[in-house]
């Protein structure tokens, strides 16, 4: 039988969440604040022969989980993969641990929420109120149910690279030349050539702790906006972290997830091969690549996330929630756009009127 975990107020047997204004557990009922106890375990990173061992395991189909509440006695069905989820007769919170299990790779770490929901309501307050020709309606759209924090997979790398470069540096000159303009006249002009000098290089690059998402349902270049996660601040994993926010287990194929880490790092690379070869410019550039000391850890972080819906379309937005930096789409007012338009156009009108009548 599965086995679920739950936590109730040691003062009045409600249930406890994970309050992100305290970092403590927090009493729903009574209010009492408990310290979560903090292992003193060192988060260690792994082998990368660990991670591609597990690329070769498909990931197996989700299992329903069933859960029989303590209090009220009535079943709440649950997908397998879920790591948290209350009660749906009573509300009682459950922590599943066999979520991460059923994956191949279990998480190592976890950074709290340190943004509370209040909190990261402000800051989109203050965001959606920047910029001239954002819809100022927007202020008056209560979000408070439609934003959500989950705790999201992600994957560290670290790695030792080598790297022989290759190419042509080019420099810049100029040279004058005379030439006759439509007019007829003798004007001189400088003429800008290229030197191409070829070149070659080697250096070592060591990359600490390139950041992946485990969770395909939110696109990379999405999460780089909120981008950096103080990953000093990552603490062995604990369930308790997990109370009243959404939590699940990775879902994004490892095989992918890897090539995704290396791509970050060729960019990288490539980067620091052009830094050293151009001069103003370059061309052909090769780079050769040795990986070595390759290691790897999964954590998970904090995330806040909101679709809504407004004024017909659906706009999403996400929030850092360790550190409360903000990304998303902004609807544009129509009207202050369709008013700097007809602005333009009478602008540029009495310019015409004004220049034909002189």
């Amino acid at each position: 039988m599965q086995a679920f975990e739950e936590y109730p107020c040691p003062n009045c047997g409600s249930e406890l969440n994970y309050d992100a204004a305290k970092s403590s557990l927090k009493c729903l009922h009574c209010g009492a604040v408990f310290a979560i106890q903090k292992s003193t375990e060192v988060i260690e990173e792994r082998n990368i022969s660990i991670f591609k061992d597990a690329e070769t395991i498909p990931i197996a189909p989700i299992q329903v989980a069933v859960y029989r509440c303590s209090k009220c006695g009535q079943e709440t069905q649950e997908a397998g993969d879920v790591a948290f989820f209350e009660c749906r007769n009573c509300g009682n919170n459950v922590v599943n641990p066999a979520a991460y299990t059923t994956r191949s790779i279990s998480p190592a770490g976890i950074i709290p929420f340190k943004i509370s929901k209040q909190d990261a309501l402000d800051r989109f307050a203050q965001w959606i109120g920047k910029g001239f020709w954002n819809d100022s309606d927007l202020k008056k759209l209560s979000l408070t149910d439609k934003l959500e924090g989950h705790y999201v997979p992600f994957w560290t790398f670290d790695c030792q690279t080598g790297n022989q470069w290759s190419g042509y540096s080019g420099r810049y000159y100029y040279e004058t030349v005379r030439r006759r303009n439509a007019s007829g006249e003798e004007v001189t002009e400088q003429v800008r050539h290229t030197n191409w000098t070829w070149r070659t290089g080697s250096f070592e690059l060591f990359f600490d702790d390139v950041l992946v998402c485990g969770n395909k349902a939110i696109p990379q270049d999405r999460i780089n906006d909120i981008y950096p996660y103080l990953l000093n601040d990552v603490v062995v994993f604990n369930d308790e972290y997990l109370l009243g926010w959404n939590a699940r287990a990775y879902d994004k194929d490892l095989s992918e997830t890897y090539r995704l880490a290396r791509t970050i790092m060729d960019r990288k690379i490539e980067q620091e091969a052009i830094s050293r070869l151009a001069e103003d410019t370059y061309r052909d550039l090769r780079v050769q690549t040795d990986y070595s000391g390759e290691t790897f850890k999964q954590i998970i972080l904090p995330v806040w996330l909101c679709q809504y819906l407004f004024k017909g379309k659906t706009y999403q937005f996400i929030i850092n929630g360790q550190t409360g930096v903000i990304s998303g789409t902004k609807p544009l007012s129509v009207s202050k756009i369709a008013t700097a338009v007809v602005i333009a156009v009478l602008i540029i009108a009495a310019i015409y009127f004004f220049t034909r009548s002189g």
